[in-house]
């Protein structure tokens, strides 16, 4: 559906410095300060264009957040690549991804190291463009300089779900939002509101899918746990800062 992709990230990102691109931080903040305060555990770090306000960072329910870009700025604490997450497995225990994606040459692969990373009871909020929206579609036929280019084609809500499920994750909130979605562009969450909203779905301009590792525990009737305890010899010493690094 989408005709334009972008070689290079930083075309690609360069919409996200204009106006246009403010409208659709005012609905993620919006959204994210709804997602955020269910988040648990300690290091939890978010991936993509833009840092959040005070105000929605804030509201995180982890101890520690920090800002991690695939180029340097004052907003950001470490950088990194996209490719090739530099934590050690197992050692996030929540990671939020702002648009990624679409900045990824392979999202897949980003989506394997964000799995790769997580604990064992890690949680993914992930927010990315829909593929299938008018907006989108509508991004292609402007001009050049005012239209959004991806880097690669952004997966749909029901396909990220799907990598998700192969990789051992279970999605347990889907959220659809943008300018004028459904009608004032109010958000929608999946198997709450009305099923008259379900078909409008696909005309969202971006969706956010939350998602956290699947835990199985099997008890016997005598009451011992028949799961050892996971070893912690893979996981890489801390640096000052609380970020453990990628051995």
């Amino acid at each position: 559906m989408f005709r334009f992709l972008a070689d290079h990230i930083e075309p690609a990102r360069a919409w996200f410095d204009t106006p246009g691109a403010a409208i659709w931080r005012d609905h993620e903040a919006a959204l994210l300060g709804e997602i955020l305060p269910a988040l648990t555990g300690y290091r939890c770090i978010q991936i993509g264009v833009g840092s959040m306000a005070s105000e929605t960072s804030d509201r995180v329910g982890t101890l520690r957040l920090w800002r991690a870009d695939v180029r340097s700025g004052d907003d950001v604490d470490v950088c990194i690549d996209a490719q090739n997450l530099p934590w050690a497995s197992g050692s996030i225990d929540a990671l939020i991804v702002v648009h990624a994606l679409e900045l990824s040459s392979e999202p897949h692969a980003l989506i394997r190291e964000c799995v790769r990373v997580l604990s064992p009871r890690g949680q993914l909020v992930c927010l990315a463009f829909n593929p299938l929206s008018t907006w989108l579609l509508r991004q292609s036929l402007r001009r050049s300089r005012h239209r959004f280019t991806p880097r690669s084609l952004p997966p749909r809500a029901a396909r990220l779900s799907d990598w998700l499920r192969v990789l051992d994750f279970e999605t347990t909130a889907c959220w659809r939002y943008g300018p004028g979605f459904p009608l004032f562009g109010r958000r929608w969450q999946a198997q709450r509101h009305t099923r008259w909203l379900s078909p409008l779905a696909w005309n969202a301009g971006g969706y956010a899918v939350v998602a956290r590792r699947r835990a199985l525990r099997r008890i016997p009737p005598s009451g011992r746990r028949l799961l050892a305890p996971q070893p912690r010899g893979n996981l890489a010493r801390a640096r000052p800062a609380g970020l453990p690094l990628r051995g």
